[in-house]
């Protein structure tokens, strides 16, 4: 003996060997990587389609008016028309409407944050009396000190703060302290 390993080979009667060939190999690998991305595809999708709130339209709203009062180095006028639900932003020249995802009826007011006797208890219920028409944008990237009241139809409603120097909202601890 040499030391040489002897090999297998078919005879002619004998069936094929067993195992996959590299074609058979590369078939599968493409059809897992198709799988994978329809899969990823189809999940992107999904969470991309999970729908707007009215706050994420209206932070999208305040983040236009600010980003266009910026870039055009003009007043942008920001208000809502509860009669044809959305936003309207408007300068002298021209007017933009961002509608609501929802279905659902939403009453959404600006509110007025000076101080001193601008609000009344009503029914347990504390009630703004200084409804503004409309909060402005500047052209130095600030806007009009307000806050924001939303109420969905037959839901309480949800007031948001507001930074008139960014224009975000007002970020509070766990205490409601600033």
């Amino acid at each position: 003996m040499s030391g040489v390993m002897p090999t297998r080979r078919s005879s002619p009667g004998a069936g094929p060997l067993a195992g996959f060939t590299m074609v058979e190999i590369m078939v599968v690998i493409g059809m897992i990587g198709l799988l994978a991305v329809v899969l990823l595809v189809g999940a992107s999708a999904a969470i991309n389609n999970r729908g707007e709130s009215p706050v994420d339209v209206f932070w999208y709203a305040v983040g236009e008016a600010r980003k266009q009062a910026l870039h055009r180095e003009v007043d942008i006028g920001l208000s809502f028309d509860n009669d044809e639900q959305h936003f309207v932003a408007s300068t002298v020249v021209a007017t933009r409407a961002i509608p609501l995802p929802s279905t659902k009826r939403m009453e959404i007011e600006f509110l007025g944050v000076a101080g001193g006797g601008e609000t009344i208890m009503v029914g347990g219920r504390l009630i703004e009396t200084s409804v503004l028409a409309k909060v402005t944008f500047y052209r130095d990237g600030t806007c009009t000190p307000f806050r924001v009241r939303l109420t969905a139809e037959g839901g309480q409603p949800e007031i948001l703060e507001i930074d008139p120097w960014t224009c975000a909202p007002v970020l509070r601890n766990e205490e409601g302290r600033l």
